[in-house]
Protein backbone atom coordinates (compact mmCIF):
# COMPACT_ATOMS: atom_id res chain seq x y z
CA UNK A 1 0.00 0.00 0.00
CA UNK A 2 3.04 2.55 0.76
CA UNK A 3 4.55 1.80 -2.99
CA UNK A 4 0.93 2.15 -4.27
CA UNK A 5 0.68 5.74 -2.30
CA UNK A 6 4.29 6.76 -3.55
CA UNK A 7 3.54 5.67 -7.42
CA UNK A 8 0.68 8.08 -7.30
CA UNK A 9 2.79 10.77 -5.65
CA UNK A 10 5.06 10.36 -8.45
CA UNK A 11 2.17 10.65 -10.84
CA UNK A 12 1.61 14.15 -9.14
CA UNK A 13 4.87 15.53 -9.47
CA UNK A 14 5.55 14.70 -12.92
CA UNK A 15 2.03 15.92 -13.92
CA UNK A 16 2.69 19.07 -12.20
CA UNK A 17 6.28 19.42 -13.62
CA UNK A 18 4.95 18.81 -16.90
CA UNK A 19 2.15 20.76 -16.76
CA UNK A 20 2.09 25.05 -17.00
CA UNK A 21 -1.07 26.79 -17.78
CA UNK A 22 -3.62 25.29 -15.56
CA UNK A 23 -2.67 22.14 -16.34
CA UNK A 24 -3.91 22.35 -20.01
CA UNK A 25 -0.55 20.54 -21.69
CA UNK A 26 -1.70 17.17 -19.41
CA UNK A 27 -2.42 14.42 -21.58
CA UNK A 28 -5.83 12.82 -20.72
CA UNK A 29 -4.64 9.59 -22.52
CA UNK A 30 -1.83 9.01 -20.74
CA UNK A 31 -3.51 10.10 -17.22
CA UNK A 32 -5.99 7.12 -18.04
CA UNK A 33 -3.06 4.93 -18.05
CA UNK A 34 -1.21 6.27 -15.08
CA UNK A 35 -4.53 6.45 -12.76
CA UNK A 36 -4.80 3.00 -13.38
CA UNK A 37 -1.23 1.68 -12.44
CA UNK A 38 0.21 1.28 -16.15
CA UNK A 39 2.35 2.86 -18.43
CA UNK A 40 1.77 6.25 -19.90
CA UNK A 41 1.88 4.51 -23.32
CA UNK A 42 -0.52 1.86 -22.36
CA UNK A 43 -3.41 3.03 -25.04
CA UNK A 44 -0.93 2.69 -27.29
CA UNK A 45 -1.59 -1.28 -27.43
CA UNK A 46 -5.31 -1.18 -26.32
CA UNK A 47 -7.18 -2.73 -29.39
CA UNK A 48 -10.55 -1.41 -28.19
CA UNK A 49 -9.46 2.59 -28.18
CA UNK A 50 -7.45 2.15 -31.42
CA UNK A 51 -10.33 0.71 -33.14
CA UNK A 52 -12.38 3.17 -31.96
CA UNK A 53 -10.40 5.88 -33.36
CA UNK A 54 -10.23 4.58 -37.16
CA UNK A 55 -14.23 4.08 -36.45
CA UNK A 56 -14.90 7.63 -35.62
CA UNK A 57 -12.41 8.55 -38.42
CA UNK A 58 -14.34 6.63 -41.40
CA UNK A 59 -17.52 7.89 -39.83
CA UNK A 60 -16.75 11.86 -39.70
CA UNK A 61 -15.44 11.12 -43.09
CA UNK A 62 -18.94 10.00 -44.52
CA UNK A 63 -20.55 11.78 -42.83
CA UNK A 64 -19.04 15.42 -41.61
CA UNK A 65 -20.90 15.56 -39.02
CA UNK A 66 -18.57 15.39 -35.55
CA UNK A 67 -21.58 15.22 -33.01
CA UNK A 68 -22.35 12.53 -34.79
CA UNK A 69 -19.06 10.67 -34.87
CA UNK A 70 -18.64 11.26 -31.16
CA UNK A 71 -22.06 10.05 -30.15
CA UNK A 72 -21.63 6.87 -32.83
CA UNK A 73 -18.15 5.89 -31.32
CA UNK A 74 -18.82 5.79 -27.60
CA UNK A 75 -22.54 4.30 -27.96
CA UNK A 76 -22.52 2.33 -31.21
CA UNK A 77 -19.17 0.51 -31.54
CA UNK A 78 -17.94 0.75 -28.19
CA UNK A 79 -21.15 0.26 -27.12
CA UNK A 80 -20.91 1.70 -23.72
CA UNK A 81 -24.10 1.21 -21.30
CA UNK A 82 -24.00 3.17 -18.18
CA UNK A 83 -23.14 1.42 -15.12
CA UNK A 84 -26.43 2.29 -13.05
CA UNK A 85 -26.14 4.49 -10.17
CA UNK A 86 -24.36 2.39 -7.52
CA UNK A 87 -21.83 1.20 -9.74
CA UNK A 88 -20.79 4.54 -11.25
CA UNK A 89 -18.59 6.11 -8.84
CA UNK A 90 -16.27 2.67 -9.40
CA UNK A 91 -13.18 2.02 -10.61
CA UNK A 92 -14.24 0.23 -13.39
CA UNK A 93 -17.03 2.88 -14.26
CA UNK A 94 -14.38 5.67 -14.10
CA UNK A 95 -10.99 4.63 -15.57
CA UNK A 96 -11.64 4.30 -19.41
CA UNK A 97 -9.57 1.31 -20.11
CA UNK A 98 -11.80 -0.79 -17.62
CA UNK A 99 -14.95 1.45 -19.16
CA UNK A 100 -13.93 0.22 -22.50
CA UNK A 101 -12.88 -3.55 -20.71
CA UNK A 102 -16.72 -4.08 -19.36
CA UNK A 103 -18.35 -2.33 -22.05
CA UNK A 104 -19.86 0.05 -18.90
CA UNK A 105 -19.39 3.79 -17.78
CA UNK A 106 -20.31 6.39 -15.58
CA UNK A 107 -20.45 10.08 -16.16
CA UNK A 108 -16.98 10.62 -15.35
CA UNK A 109 -15.63 7.78 -17.19
CA UNK A 110 -17.84 7.99 -20.26
CA UNK A 111 -17.04 12.14 -20.10
CA UNK A 112 -13.02 10.68 -19.63
CA UNK A 113 -13.31 9.25 -22.64
CA UNK A 114 -14.77 11.77 -24.87
CA UNK A 115 -12.23 13.99 -23.72
CA UNK A 116 -9.57 11.29 -24.78
CA UNK A 117 -11.47 11.43 -27.85
CA UNK A 118 -10.60 15.35 -28.03
CA UNK A 119 -7.14 14.82 -27.58
CA UNK A 120 -6.70 12.39 -30.34
CA UNK A 121 -8.45 13.98 -32.96
CA UNK A 122 -8.07 17.53 -32.02
CA UNK A 123 -11.71 18.29 -31.10
CA UNK A 124 -13.54 20.68 -29.13
CA UNK A 125 -15.23 19.04 -26.12
CA UNK A 126 -15.23 20.63 -22.52
CA UNK A 127 -16.31 18.79 -19.57
CA UNK A 128 -19.02 20.48 -17.26
CA UNK A 129 -19.93 20.03 -13.80
CA UNK A 130 -23.48 20.01 -12.31
CA UNK A 131 -24.44 19.27 -8.62
CA UNK A 132 -23.37 15.66 -8.04
CA UNK A 133 -23.02 15.20 -11.98
CA UNK A 134 -20.72 15.75 -15.45
CA UNK A 135 -21.51 15.79 -19.07
CA UNK A 136 -19.68 17.06 -21.71
CA UNK A 137 -20.15 19.55 -24.76
CA UNK A 138 -18.97 18.97 -28.28
CA UNK A 139 -19.14 22.11 -30.69
CA UNK A 140 -21.53 23.66 -27.51
CA UNK A 141 -23.72 21.25 -27.54
CA UNK A 142 -24.55 19.48 -24.40
CA UNK A 143 -24.69 15.72 -24.29
CA UNK A 144 -25.87 13.39 -21.12
CA UNK A 145 -23.81 10.40 -20.71
CA UNK A 146 -25.53 8.37 -18.70
CA UNK A 147 -28.69 8.79 -21.93
CA UNK A 148 -26.37 7.67 -24.85
CA UNK A 149 -26.10 11.15 -25.62
CA UNK A 150 -29.13 12.90 -24.92
CA UNK A 151 -29.49 16.74 -25.78
CA UNK A 152 -30.50 18.79 -22.15
CA UNK A 153 -30.33 22.73 -22.66
CA UNK A 154 -28.80 23.88 -19.74
CA UNK A 155 -31.62 25.57 -18.44
CA UNK A 156 -32.79 22.18 -18.36
CA UNK A 157 -29.84 20.99 -16.31
CA UNK A 158 -30.63 23.95 -14.50
CA UNK A 159 -33.92 23.00 -13.15
CA UNK A 160 -32.78 19.00 -12.73
CA UNK A 161 -30.31 19.94 -10.10
CA UNK A 162 -31.48 22.87 -8.98
CA UNK A 163 -31.83 21.44 -5.12
CA UNK A 164 -28.37 20.15 -5.27
CA UNK A 165 -25.09 21.25 -3.90
CA UNK A 166 -23.18 24.31 -6.06
CA UNK A 167 -19.57 24.43 -6.06
CA UNK A 168 -19.32 27.75 -8.39
CA UNK A 169 -17.65 25.66 -11.07
CA UNK A 170 -20.80 24.48 -12.98
CA UNK A 171 -21.32 25.53 -16.41
CA UNK A 172 -17.87 26.23 -17.01
CA UNK A 173 -15.47 24.02 -19.35
CA UNK A 174 -13.17 22.66 -16.43
CA UNK A 175 -9.33 22.66 -17.27
CA UNK A 176 -7.34 19.03 -17.09
CA UNK A 177 -5.73 19.31 -14.20
CA UNK A 178 -9.29 20.35 -12.54
CA UNK A 179 -10.89 17.32 -14.55
CA UNK A 180 -7.98 14.95 -12.94
CA UNK A 181 -9.10 16.26 -9.32
CA UNK A 182 -12.22 15.63 -9.30
CA UNK A 183 -11.83 11.97 -10.59
CA UNK A 184 -9.08 11.69 -7.89
CA UNK A 185 -11.70 12.82 -5.65
CA UNK A 186 -13.84 10.26 -6.59
CA UNK A 187 -11.91 7.73 -6.41
CA UNK A 188 -10.66 8.56 -2.83
CA UNK A 189 -14.59 9.08 -1.89
CA UNK A 190 -14.81 5.21 -3.56
CA UNK A 191 -12.26 3.76 -1.01
CA UNK A 192 -12.75 5.90 1.97
CA UNK A 193 -14.30 3.01 4.21
CA UNK A 194 -12.82 0.47 2.86
CA UNK A 195 -9.30 1.16 2.40
CA UNK A 196 -8.35 4.70 3.86
CA UNK A 197 -4.77 4.25 2.79
CA UNK A 198 -5.89 3.95 -0.90
CA UNK A 199 -8.49 6.62 -0.19
CA UNK A 200 -5.55 9.28 1.40
CA UNK A 201 -3.41 9.02 -1.56
CA UNK A 202 -6.43 9.86 -4.36
CA UNK A 203 -7.54 12.79 -1.92
CA UNK A 204 -3.73 14.13 -1.83
CA UNK A 205 -3.41 14.10 -5.86
CA UNK A 206 -6.91 15.83 -5.73
CA UNK A 207 -5.56 18.30 -3.35
CA UNK A 208 -3.00 18.96 -5.42
CA UNK A 209 -5.45 18.75 -9.17
CA UNK A 210 -8.05 21.18 -7.51
CA UNK A 211 -7.92 22.55 -4.02
CA UNK A 212 -10.79 24.32 -4.53
CA UNK A 213 -13.04 22.23 -5.15
CA UNK A 214 -15.53 21.62 -1.89
CA UNK A 215 -15.16 18.76 0.19
CA UNK A 216 -11.55 17.72 -0.71
CA UNK A 217 -10.15 19.21 2.21
CA UNK A 218 -12.52 17.71 4.53
CA UNK A 219 -12.16 14.25 2.86
CA UNK A 220 -9.06 14.24 3.12
CA UNK A 221 -8.73 14.77 6.91
CA UNK A 222 -11.70 12.25 7.50
CA UNK A 223 -9.12 9.45 5.57
CA UNK A 224 -6.01 10.50 7.78
CA UNK A 225 -8.07 10.28 11.03
CA UNK A 226 -8.90 6.46 9.69
CA UNK A 227 -5.53 5.99 9.11
CA UNK A 228 -3.96 7.25 12.43
CA UNK A 229 -6.35 9.60 14.53
CA UNK A 230 -3.34 10.65 16.09
CA UNK A 231 -2.08 12.42 13.15
CA UNK A 232 -5.34 13.98 12.26
CA UNK A 233 -5.41 17.00 14.96
CA UNK A 234 -1.49 17.99 13.38
CA UNK A 235 -2.95 18.42 9.70
CA UNK A 236 -3.14 22.00 8.74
Amino acid sequence: MVLFALFLMLIVALMLVLAPNRGQNISLVSAACTFDDFEPQCFDRNSRWNEGLYYFDSVLYDTKDTLRAVKSVLWDFWGLEFAGEEESTAPSSILPGRSLEYGKSGCVGMTWLALMLAEARQLRIDAILVPGHMFFRVNGVNLEPNREGYHYSDEEYRKKYAEGSWSGYEFRPLYKKQFLGLVAFDMGNYFLESNPENALAWYKIASEFFPAYPGVDKNRRLAIEKVDPRKSARVR
